[in-house]
């Protein structure tokens, strides 16, 4: 064969091996990037996290579900404060004349009603006995005299109804602006619960820059008493906000906030975006919509169900 034609036969066969290898490539890297794409799909696929819990199975756990919805937000301050006898319902009894006591009925813790004759007094001047009745009725918290004993200007008894007390919570300067009369307040003390309502704000003595939020608090049962330390719930603000949690749904779950989202039999953890809450409930501003259904009760146990199967499956 002429050298030419075989120097053009071989420059041929190469361009044609160089076509048909770069086709080759392509479509090589075709099929590579849609392997990879459904490997990716598939491994994205396995790492979506649930559990399957069934309708019968759920409510024999009791994980129940609600709707996420809007709501009003009950905004509080924590104040701190002493329960004390209400001024007007205790009476320091003392006699009219001056005299010697010949008989005084009721004795120390002793209970009494409202015009009980509760001490007769000879009086020096005229030696004429006169009777002293009880201004309240209410419990002998002091006592300070006896029959034969000389009723001078001293206090005789003390005579204390509790039936209504009142709180006074000391409020900091940071919070004066809170803080003002007619606000709701909720009084606790460990298992003691009773809600009130601020009277009036009051300067506090000594020269303090802190001031006292008086709140009147009934106590017919006597459940309460006086010098009990004492935390209040004042509720400074009512909000309206568009999406809003139960606190109890919320959960800390692989280091973010989540409730767990209802779709049939299947719950999914969702991150959420949080912002103000009232100790109940807590606002949404991000991870939810309207009428979504989310995990309210014993949201816990998905919890540990999920975190349980992350551990087999690091395992």
């Amino acid at each position: 064969m002429n050298p030419i034609h075989q120097t053009q036969s071989l420059f041929r066969l190469l361009k044609l091996l160089t076509i048909t290898s770069f086709f080759a490539g392509l479509a090589f890297s075709a099929f590579a990037a849609e392997d990879e794409h459904q490997e990716g799909e598939h491994e994205e696929e396995e790492h979506t996290e649930f559990a399957e819990i069934s309708a019968a199975m759920a409510a024999e756990q009791g994980i129940r579900s609600t709707t996420v919805s809007s709501g009003e937000l009950e905004l509080t301050l924590q104040l701190f404060g002493r329960t004390t006898p209400d001024p007007q319902l205790v009476s320091h009894v003392t006699a009219r004349y001056p005299g010697m006591i010949r008989e005084i009925v009721p004795e120390l813790g002793g209970t009494v009603e409202a015009g009980e004759v509760i001490a007769t007094i000879e009086a020096n001047s005229s030696l004429q006995t006169y009777q002293i009745r009880a201004p309240i009725s209410g419990t002998v918290v002091d006592k300070h005299a006896n029959p034969g004993e000389q009723a001078m200007e001293q206090t005789l008894m003390t005579i204390a109804n509790y039936e209504r007390l009142w709180v006074d919570f000391t409020v900091f300067p940071g919070d004066t602006q809170h803080v003002k009369a007619g606000l709701n307040v909720n009084v606790t003390m460990d298992h003691l619960s009773a809600d009130g309502r601020i009277s009036y704000l009051n300067p506090s003595q000594s020269n303090s820059p802190t001031l006292i939020a008086r709140v009147p608090l009934d106590n017919p049962q006597g459940l309460w008493s006086p010098g009990l330390l004492v935390e209040g719930q004042v509720v400074t603000e009512q909000a309206s906000v568009d999406l809003l949690v139960d606190n109890n749904a919320i959960q800390l779950f692989e280091g973010g906030q989540v409730v767990f989202v209802q779709e049939g039999d299947r719950y999914y953890p969702r991150p959420l975006v949080l912002g103000r809450s009232d100790g109940r409930f807590t606002e949404v501003l991000d991870g939810l919509s309207a009428g979504e259904s989310y995990v309210v009760e014993n949201s816990y146990l998905i919890k540990a169900d999920l975190e349980k199967e992350g551990v087999e499956h690091d395992h």
